[in-house]
């Protein structure tokens, strides 16, 4: 039994239409979007808000920042958290604090982009969180 070209082709097109495909891809797409705004703008203003949290005693370079798949928690990767040497402070050579992975929770992620006053509160929460497992 041979397959025709003609009948392949309406095969595959039905296939890719299908409303689980057409789910699928629209899904990947909202979450591909949504980490590449979390490792650019949002790493950018987690930086930004870490210092003024932190008393502007560390600054913190994040290697990688994720969503989950299923967009209700954030994974931060390779942190590392840098004491702010101060004129009294620089004799000291203070060791940068150095996390591998950190998960948070935040339930309303995929609304981030959309409401600037939610991403504001989580701002603050992510800080707050990290500066408490760096004490630990």
């Amino acid at each position: 039994m041979k397959i025709s070209r003609q009948a392949a082709r309406r095969w595959l097109t039905a296939l890719l239409l299908s409303p689980g495909m057409i789910f699928a891809l629209t899904y990947l797409v909202v979450w591909f979007s949504m980490n590449l705004w979390l490792n650019h703008a949002f790493k950018r203003h987690l930086k930004q808000i870490f210092v003024t949290e932190a008393g502007q005693q560390y600054r913190i370079d994040i290697g990688s920042l994720r969503s989950s798949a299923d967009l209700n928690s954030l994974m931060l990767k390779k942190l590392e958290l840098t004491p702010i040497q101060n004129a009294e402070n620089q004799r000291k050579n203070n060791a940068a604090l150095q996390i591998a992975e950190l998960r948070i929770d935040c339930p309303d992620l995929s609304f981030f982009p959309f409401r600037p006053a939610d991403e504001m509160l989580s701002l603050r929460k992510v800080s707050r969180t990290i500066l408490s497992n760096s004490v630990q």
